[in-house]
């Protein structure tokens, strides 16, 4: 039987509805307990660099270093130090998330306006008052929006850190792969989708009622407590981390990092290339003002559903129909980014001026060449910036991906790992960090010329 008939119909029974739901229950526990712990040390932390106390440019440089470990890397570091299971995906949810959100907190709060706190601080008040009753008043929405939007984000890492022993659906899904019940994947698939439209729903609602983030709180601690590292003693930790000093490589290993970095840029770009080309004509079919409801409503859904799929998920059931290689990741990113440029791009066919638009349309051209001589050069810029931030983004999943079997520089830490060389493991975590931090480098000066670049045109 061809290998993809096997995945379908997917395995539906009330039984096995109800085993899921222990999975189920310890992903959404690893994203509320980690985002809980992010939002208290990313709060403090960003709050701190971005009033300027002292030591704040150290602490906004420190995020930055952390926020650039992917978060398969972090888990597979966590796994390490407390074990498998819930605590180290909490854990290490905790710390990624920490960072990324303490850097988006601090750059939000240099960004806030200048009046409002140059009068605060010509009363004589101490920075700290400044930051506590000026930054935070004025950035409360933004700081909001932005936790709501990570723990969406956290809900799709924590099945990504559980394909490496972190617990929750992303360990059923590698198991269900490995004893090659297929049928149970799709159906565990299916499940993830509906989780995450409904977290999405969810999400949209108490955006519009602030006030019950302090009900939420609560929760979040009691999911942390629960999946708090048990076995978190201070020598074991010291002492595992001990071995990991110093990082080392063997010459056979250090020949093969040009072909390693390769694997991973290459599917990096590839994925990129391939999710921008079917983007483009799917963005069209999705913008509102473009396509008719009938056709732009299905297409939002079907955008959303590869959106939701995790690129590690992508990656597991293509090494598996496909075979490992590059191959599975370059796919598996181009699925994943189809969905999150597809959504980008429609947004951005949306806010164009439609004086331009409209005026092509009076001359009687058809909508292919409305869409095509209209929407798509008024867009040009920001799909461009778009396309330039998930090919950082994929940038960091190519060594996600890499851990499943997909090639790359991801699967020789996790063979690391695997094997305990733990010096050679610490070796690739720092040639991951540097190898993302030059591409998010990089990347970010071609946005701000590109911004530059629009405003002059």
């Amino acid at each position: 039987m061809n290998i993809l008939g096997q995945f379908f119909p997917p395995y539906f029974s009330l039984h096995y509805l109800g085993a899921m739901m222990t999975p189920i229950g310890e992903t959404l526990e690893m994203a509320a307990g980690g985002i809980f712990i992010a939002i208290l040390a990313g709060l403090m932390a960003g709050t701190w660099a971005g009033a300027g106390l002292p030591g704040g440019r150290i602490i906004y440089r420190l995020l930055a270093a952390f926020r650039s470990i992917p978060d398969l890397t972090m888990a597979i570091f966590c796994v390490v130090m407390v074990g498998i299971g819930p605590a180290a995906g909490t854990l290490a949810l905790a710390i990624f998330y920490s960072a990324a959100m303490g850097k988006i907190f601090a750059d939000l709060f240099l960004a806030a306006p200048k009046e409002p706190v140059d009068a605060l601080r010509a009363t004589g008040a101490a920075r700290l008052s400044v930051a506590m009753f000026g930054l935070l008043p004025l950035r409360s929405k933004d700081v909001l929006s932005y936790g709501f939007y990570e723990f969406e984000s956290a809900l799709r890492a924590s099945v990504i850190v559980g394909a490496v022993g972190g617990g929750g659906i992303g360990t059923e899904l590698v198991g269900t792969l490995n004893a090659l019940d297929y049928r149970r994947t799709t159906t565990l698939i299916l499940l993830l989708i509906v989780l995450v439209a409904l977290v999405d729903q969810a999400a949209g609602l108490l955006k519009r009622r602030p006030l019950a983030v302090m009900v939420l709180l609560p929760i979040g601690a009691a999911a942390f407590w629960m999946n708090r590292p048990a076995m978190l003693a201070m020598s074991h930790a010291f002492g595992t981390f001990a071995r990991m000093l110093p990082p080392e490589l063997p010459s056979d290993a250090i020949g093969q990092l040009p072909r390693l970095f390769g694997e991973t840029l290459e599917i990096a770009l590839g994925g990129t290339l391939i999710g921008m080309t079917a983007a483009v004509p799917l963005g069209l079919l999705a913008a509102r003002n473009l396509a008719p409801a009938w056709i732009s409503l299905p297409v939002r859904r079907f955008l959303e559903a590869l959106r939701a799929i995790p690129e590690v998920v992508w990656g597991l059931v293509l090494v598996t129909t496909i075979g490992i290689g590059p191959k599975a990741g370059v796919l598996a990113l181009a699925f994943h980014a189809t969905g999150a440029l597809g959504r980008l791009y429609a947004e951005s066919f949306e806010n164009i001026p439609a004086a331009p638009v409209r005026a092509l349309e009076a001359t009687g051209a058809p909508r292919v060449a409305v869409a095509a001589m209209g929407f798509l050069p008024l867009a040009l810029g920001p799909l461009a910036v778009h396309t330039l931030f998930r090919f950082e983004w994929n940038v960091r999943a190519a060594t996600i991906v890499g851990v499943i079997g997909a090639g790359g520089i991801g699967q020789a830490l996790y063979n690391a790992q695997q094997l305990f060389f733990y010096r050679q493991m610490m070796a690739y975590v720092l040639l991951t960090w540097m190898l993302v931090t030059i591409v998010d480098l990089a990347s970010g000066t071609l946005r701000r010329r590109m911004k530059v670049m629009e405003v002059f045109a």
